[in-house]
């Protein structure tokens, strides 16, 4: 379904990617954990071309595009097999939930306006925000704003659903709704590649768990193999402290 061979990103000198691979089936979770400037979000950018990656292939469904050989049309079509729900939001905020959604339908897939309203307003049930199809981002929490977003990557159909950390800008009692709009995603069969330090997230719902730490991938497996029980000290060093910190903000 989705194969990154051989990913690398640099940023002037800064080596940020060293040579990332993984192989995702239809219907599976992948979570990638590891610390602040380990590589993640850089990772979901290159995968959809939003950063461009200095070297790699990546393969979704029949579309292979090899870094360095692409064309213009290949990048559009790479995006259209990806959505992305991002850290901030990232929407429209002259816009109402509904009209964030359909954006995509008829401006990228050229979709009619009823018909786009009438899947629009379809994935933002499917999040719980009925009733607040008119809602502008400014009326809405930072919870429903996210859900927005997730109902907007859902409306596109894609290959797969990228999440950049979608509930760290959240305040932590708007984290659960969020969190449990995601495991409904998964629920549905949607392949996901999420980005998250929500530990007990990746044990319950996660196919397969990615550490990464400098560029590269440290640990990887089944969430009871990297989770439950890692291999790698650097592995076990940054769960000890993920665990540690959450504790801290319960108490």
């Amino acid at each position: 379904m989705i194969e990154i061979n051989n990913m690398h990103k640099s940023f002037y000198k800064n080596e940020v990617l060293k040579g990332i691979g993984f192989h995702i089936k239809k219907g599976e979770v992948y979570v990638i954990l590891g610390p602040s400037g380990s590589g993640k979000s850089t990772l979901l950018r290159c995968i959809n071309f939003l950063e461009k990656p200095d070297k790699g292939r990546i393969q979704i469904g029949g579309l292979t595009v090899e870094v360095g050989k692409t064309n213009r049309k290949q990048i559009t079509e790479l995006r259209k097999r990806t959505a992305m729900v991002f850290q901030h939001y990232n929407l429209f905020r002259n816009k109402t939930s509904v009209e964030n959604v359909m954006e995509g339908l008829v401006t990228a897939q050229k979709m009619d306006k009823k018909e786009a309203y009438e899947k629009s307003v379809s994935y933002l049930e499917k999040v719980g925000l009925e009733d607040r199809l008119n809602y502008y981002p400014c009326q809405l929490s930072g919870g429903q704003q996210q859900r927005v977003g997730i109902a907007r990557a859902m409306a596109l159909d894609p290959g797969v659903i990228m999440f950049d950390e979608p509930t760290s800008a959240l305040d932590p009692e708007l984290v659960g709704e969020v969190l449990d709009v995601m495991k409904s995603v998964a629920r549905d069969g949607r392949t996901m590649i999420v980005v998250t330090h929500e530990i007990e997230f990746a044990k319950e719902v996660a196919s397969h768990v990615l550490f990464m730490d400098g560029g590269v991938i440290v640990e990887e497996g089944r969430p009871s193999e990297v989770i439950d029980h890692p291999q790698e000290d650097r592995t076990k060093q940054f769960l000890s402290r993920v665990t540690h910190d959450k504790l801290r903000m319960v108490q």
